[in-house]
């Protein structure tokens, strides 16, 4: 038996398959019916199509806004406009619901199986609530708010120096959603001083570790943004989470032994998660004032496919240190 604890978008989109596929499981999740975060949810539009397919959805009726382009800015005043490939704004909070339905899940905390053979499944993204802490892992702090309107026109990111975090304006069907995430409380306070009065406002973390040596303890496996399958420069991680959750749903119809599965599941995600342990040593290098390390070099790459995953056209490899990273 399969017990799924969190039902955000990896949650849901695995239990789905799951079901779809006659394996029994049950999802677990405390929230309250129509519970609702406010949140810009950007993605590859054509990517988010390859999953939504998955489970029998259609990606493009969660089109919030579609990015023609992006532009790129840091304090230094460098403004770099990038053709998108997809980059778009989605209603999450409904695919997930949309995924869910008709699927059997219990609004509540999950117990941990009292079975040997029964598997938890700890999708309660940035708590790791059943796998506990890990070594090494990075939060970011956001404040983020929904506007009628932004001080730009269209998507914008800015970046803070030296790795420090980003500030974003994103546009929705109706408004924007505009946030900022870092290391200090006064950067992303003083990032923000702009916007005018807000509709909605919160504050959350964002995982930016890769902790895929962490993705399990005993019968607990993760999946999704609990074990850092978040982009440590965009902070994209819908894509990933689902594609994470795709992985460990091909794992659990091969694999009948758990000690096979969880060996399985963490080779096949951190091949093709590889990019982000990479890419966390180069947001780290850069937060140490360490960009001239060779190192670094091999990023360059993983940046670019990264953006591109996104929906973000990267033309000009140097856009990293030269926005990113000033």
């Amino acid at each position: 038996m399969l017990h799924i604890a969190g039902l955000g978008v990896s949650g849901s989109y695995l239990l789905r398959r799951l079901s779809d596929a006659g394996i029994e499981a049950v999802g677990y999740d405390p929230k309250k019916p129509g519970f609702y975060v406010p949140c810009g949810y950007a993605v590859n539009i054509n990517r988010l199509r390859d999953f939504t397919g998955k489970v029998g959805l259609e990606a493009d009726s969660y089109l919030e806004a579609k990015a023609d382009s992006v532009t790129f800015a840091s304090d230094s005043g460098l403004n770099i406009r990038l053709p998108s490939v997809g980059f778009s704004t989605i209603d999450k909070n409904r695919l997930e619901a949309d995924m869910l339905l008709g699927l059997e899940f219990e609004r509540k905390p999950s117990a941990i199986p009292s079975k040997k053979k029964d598997i938890l499944i700890d999708a309660t993204g940035v708590s790791r609530y059943y796998l506990g802490p890990a070594s090494g892992d990075i939060l970011m702090r956001t404040r983020e708010y929904l506007t009628d309107t932004a001080p730009q026109d269209g998507f914008y990111f800015r970046y803070f120096p030296s790795g420090r975090g980003y500030y974003w304006e994103f546009p929705l069907k109706e408004g924007y959603h505009i946030g900022a995430g870092g290391d200090s409380i006064e950067i992303v306070s003083g990032s923000l001083k702009d916007v005018r009065n807000p509709r909605r406002l919160m504050s959350r973390n964002i995982r930016l570790a890769p902790l895929f040596n962490y993705a399990h303890k005993g019968n607990v496996i993760g999946v999704g943004e609990s074990i850092g399958t978040v982009s440590p420069i965009t902070g994209e991680g819908i894509i990933p989470s689902m594609e994470s959750a795709e992985i460990l749903f091909n794992c659990i119809s091969r694999y009948d032994d758990i000690e096979d599965l969880k060996e399985k599941y963490v080779s096949e995600i951190k091949n093709r998660f590889r990019r982000y342990e990479k890419l966390s040593k180069l947001l780290n290098n850069a937060r140490a004032g360490n960009l001239k390390k060779l190192e670094n070099l091999s990023a360059i790459s993983s940046a670019k496919e990264d953006f591109e995953n996104f929906g973000i056209q990267l033309k000009i490899l140097k856009v990293l240190k030269q926005i990113a990273f000033t």
